[in-house]
């Protein structure tokens, strides 16, 4: 099989060099020449994002590259070139891009998010459906096990919704249990919320968040380094979960093993500086092991979106999260430890309590004090919560 442009390079238009187009905004059209460059090259078998990237920086651009004294470049891409087999063939991956009406942008191409340009590794290639907008404002990340508790669901949906209430973009993996709650949670309270794949842009995995993935690709952004039509394959998540630490100014552990996969976006967060949270679970639970066990060794502990809003100073930045936190005049000591154990959604007073360190009894007087107010709604289920007034 033959790739078009290695087989007829006399066909395809050259641009100018990558390296000096004016870097715009907005990401680039599936057929811009370099991008359909890089697509072939990333189609021909034993040739990598590294030698891609290699040939970015030394020939300008990856469409020159294809028309470089052949003893200049790399043994790998020499020897890609001369064999000229690709995996699939370019038009079959610029059909399915097209059709998925994909944008793509990567290293040292217009529209290349500047949260990435830092990674020792960033992608020649990024794919983007939906609203490319959101990667700009602030953006953190929930993630966590794929097995999670109802806790851990209800915990990641809250963090969600409230985060995405405040402004911040909510970034996860689409996997099951604790990343599509989290991704719901922000949907659900209008957000914006990013899924970053380890498959192709085009491609619903796990199948069970078919739904999900098109809530996301109407309401959210959907980000992909895999080509149009790629399927998902172990070794895409690791790569993948660097981008999720990339994209986001902080990342929060819901619920994970000590052998968790959230881990690996932990350590990613870490080399970039990032922020690293963790909700506290179940002291015994496997499920709950590497959450708490990164709390021990100096992560920040969170119970709600408002306390990573405070951890990572955007509540200051956000004119949505200042908005939310003012707090309302004549409250004494006790109100004002609930009004900040409380959130827009309903929690159970239980939990309540143990945010604001008082007991049940003390707890459930000053709220029904607080619900007198308007300060307070109340739910079904002993439940309580911010009054939108």
């Amino acid at each position: 099989m033959r790739s078009a442009l290695a087989a007829n390079p006399a066909e395809v238009t050259v641009v100018p060099d990558a390296s000096t187009v004016p870097v715009a905004e907005a990401p680039l059209d599936v057929m811009d020449d370099e991008v359909v460059a890089r697509i072939d090259w990333t189609l021909h078998e034993g040739l990598g994002a590294v030698t891609l990237r290699q040939l970015i920086d030394k020939f300008g651009s990856a469409r020159k590259a294809f028309s470089a004294d052949k003893k200049k470049l790399p043994p790998q891409a020499r020897r890609a070139r001369d064999a000229r087999e690709t995996t699939r063939p370019l038009e079959e991956v610029l059909a399915i891009a097209r059709r998925a009406g994909a944008l793509a942008t990567g290293y040292r191409l217009s529209g290349f998010p500047e949260r990435l340009k830092h990674l020792h590794h960033p992608p020649p290639l990024l794919f983007l459906r939906g609203d490319p907008s959101l990667l700009h404002p602030p953006a953190v990340a929930v993630v966590g096990s794929r097995k999670a508790s109802e806790y851990g669901r209800g915990m990641a949906r809250s963090m969600g919704e409230g985060l995405a209430r405040a402004g911040v973009a909510v970034v996860s993996g689409l996997a099951l249990g604790i990343d599509g709650a989290a991704h719901w949670g922000a949907l659900a309270a209008g957000g914006g919320t990013i899924a970053v794949l380890g498959c192709g842009p085009d491609v619903a995995y796990p199948p069970y968040h078919r739904r999900l993935f098109r809530d996301i690709l109407e309401r959210g952004l959907v980000v992909s380094e895999f080509l149009p039509g790629e399927a998902p394959l172990p070794h895409h998540f690791p790569r993948r979960n660097r981008l999720i630490a990339g994209l986001s100014k902080a990342v929060v552990v819901v619920e994970a093993a000590r052998r968790s996969g959230a881990l690996i976006t932990v350590e990613h967060a870490l080399e970039l500086g990032r922020d690293v949270f963790a909700v506290p679970g179940t002291v015994g639970r496997p499920r709950s092991e590497g959450a708490n066990a990164l709390i021990r060794d100096g992560a920040g502990l969170v119970t709600s979106a408002h306390d990573v809003l405070f951890g990572t100073g955007l509540a200051d930045a956000l004119p949505e999260a200042r908005s939310r936190d003012r707090i309302p005049s004549g409250m004494d000591a006790r109100q004002r430890a609930l009004w900040d154990a409380l959130e827009a959604e309903p929690d159970h007073i239980d939990l309540l309590a143990r945010r604001a360190r008082l007991d049940i009894a003390t707890a459930a007087a000053t709220l029904s004090v607080m619900e007198v107010h308007g300060w307070v709604r109340r739910a079904p289920g002993l439940r309580f919560a911010r009054s939108p007034t």
